[in-house]
């Protein structure tokens, strides 16, 4: 009864997210013509069939009863990809010019040390009984790249607080806007908040019960719930994407009234 509750929870888990990576991947078509946005939907859609192969592996070959060592070498792999790509896709929408050559090549420095040391123990039967020692390199990564993203929100949240309604703003920008535009930012922490909680949270629970198997069904069941709500709250995002884009037009052609 564990193993069939488990498989089917894990490949209902893979389907959703490649249905979540298909929609990301051709709906909001009125957003594409943003290239960070657009960007940041392909990369996300990436990610979402990376959790989806790495369930799909799980449920397959019930690697959490056969070899609880491999089940988390595999967790803490895909777990790890994952939060490069939530970090590439997601703090460029705050940061625009985050995404540079050498952020890239360390992320993926980081990424292939620690893949290689989560496997060694498989290859080692020496260093089984140190297996999970390995997952500090995913933790500390992990909470590097959520605290270059939170402080990267808060101060465009900030920004968008401060920005004043009254005075000499132009026509467009009313307190219905702002009030519009906070709360599609704030769906997009919330569902980000979530999916950093559940990443950490799911190698954490992994590396307290490795043997277990239903602390990882209910994980795996939660998480499709986590995966639909960032999908919902980047969709909405394309939104404050368009405003701040067209916050940028408006500004830049008063500055050029006022010069001439």
């Amino acid at each position: 009864m564990d193993l069939v509750l488990y498989q089917t929870v894990l490949y209902a888990a893979c389907l959703v997210n490649f249905l979540l990576a298909l929609l990301l991947l051709f709906n909001n078509y009125e957003y594409r013509k943003y290239d960070i946005y657009h960007r940041s939907c392909k990369i996300t859609a990436i990610n979402y069939i990376n959790f989806a192969i790495g369930f799909f592996i799980h449920g397959y070959l019930t690697l959490r009863f056969q070899n609880p060592v491999a089940a988390s070498a595999l967790s803490v792999s895909y777990f790890h990809v994952g939060a490069v790509m939530f970090s590439w896709s997601h703090t460029p929408l705050m940061c625009p010019n985050y995404l540079t050559r050498r952020i890239a090549i360390r992320d993926i420095c980081i990424l292939g040390v620690g893949i290689i040391t989560y496997w060694l123990p498989i290859v080692i039967p020496l260093l089984r009984p140190y297996s999970e020692w390995p997952f500090a390199i995913f933790f500390l990564h992990g909470v590097y790249l959520s605290y270059m993203f939170l402080s990267n929100y808060y101060k465009t949240q900030n920004s968008i607080e401060q920005t004043t309604v009254e005075g000499n703003a132009p026509t467009w920008w009313t307190p219905e806007t702002k009030r519009r535009l906070l709360s599609k930012h704030h769906s997009f922490i919330t569902g980000c908040v979530l999916i950093v909680i559940f990443g950490l949270g799911s190698i954490a629970i992994t590396a307290a019960f490795p043997t277990q198997v239903w602390p990882y069904t209910l994980l795996s069941g939660g998480g499709m719930l986590v995966f639909w709500f960032l999908y919902y709250a980047v969709s909405e995002y394309g939104g404050v994407i368009e405003i701040a884009t067209y916050a940028m037009k408006i500004n830049s052609l008063d500055g050029s009234r006022r010069k001439k």
